[in-house]
């Protein structure tokens, strides 16, 4: 107590003299119409700047939570999308029932957490794991197309091996047709990859959209991949070298589904036996 006296005694000038200028300025205002509008409009302009600044920052935080709702919606959109399932047209006692539907493919949003595309080989972390399902050979795409592979997995999070490595191919096919081959990256341009194997007779145009084949365990088919950007018929062989514009713009996606083949290992399992045959 005594400490707070002496410090009042210190500085109670000071004090008696602030006091004595906001008094002035108070009657300066108040005496002015023209300084009061002044006065006022800027203690406006400041108020609202600082709300101004403080929704952005809520904002941002809501924003977070409404992509993350989004995303899950349009996971379970995804999953309940006929192309997630598989006709059953098993045949018993000379019956067969072409409705019957087996749900093949489940999606798991997750968001990136590091990414690489200046690499010859990237890859991206993913903030979801084993405790959410996720596991090896499982595709990564985003609603703009085809994002990459997982290729491991931890408790919370996992490692996927991006579409711009030059280590990985995949199926894809033109839109529209059963012409398919494969979507290699070069390793130059970001934006840009090659599909091989397409045949040179077969007629193209530029902007013609390429799309997943569904020939693998990973991708379900007509995910959209890239677009035609340039081809020329390739003198030394009976194919097409064709450049495509890849749509994923990977140095912005920040949210992804994580495609589940719920036959996959069933699909594996029975593949591994090709090698069986050829011996």
């Amino acid at each position: 107590m005594d400490s707070l006296l002496i410090f009042f005694k210190r500085v109670h000038i000071l004090l008696v003299f602030i006091a004595l200028e906001c008094i002035s300025l108070v009657f300066v205002i108040r005496g002015d119409v023209r300084k009061d509008a002044v006065f006022t409009t800027s203690a406006n302009y400041l108020t609202g700047k600082i709300y101004d600044m403080t929704w952005r920052y809520i904002g941002y935080f809501y924003l977070r939570e409404e992509n993350a709702a989004l995303l899950e919606q349009l996971a379970e959109r995804r999953g309940q999308n006929k192309s997630s399932y598989v006709s059953d047209t098993a045949q018993f006692h000379n019956f067969v029932d072409t409705t019957a539907k087996k749900l093949k493919y489940r999606y798991i949003t997750a968001a990136i957490v590091k990414n690489s595309v200046a690499r010859q080989n990237n890859f991206l972390t993913l903030d979801a794991g084993r405790e959410k399902g996720v596991k090896q050979d499982m595709g990564v795409i985003s609603p703009a197309g085809v994002v990459g592979i997982v290729v491991a997995v931890s408790d919370n999070f996992s490692l996927a091996i991006s579409v711009l490595n030059k280590k990985i191919g995949f199926s894809a096919k033109l839109k529209g047709s059963n012409f398919y081959g494969s979507i290699l990256w070069t390793g130059a341009d970001y934006k840009t990859a090659l599909l091989t194997e397409i045949p040179n007779y077969v007629e193209l145009k530029e902007g013609d959209t390429v799309v997943t084949s569904g020939y693998s365990a990973v991708f379900p088919e007509g995910i959209p991949v890239a677009t035609i950007k340039t081809f020329e018929k390739n003198s030394e062989d009976n194919f097409y070298t064709i450049n495509v514009e890849l749509l994923n713009d990977l140095k912005c996606v920040s949210n992804v589904f994580i495609i589940e083949n719920l036959m996959q290992d069933e699909q594996k399992e029975l593949e591994s036996l090709e090698s069986k045959f050829l011996q």
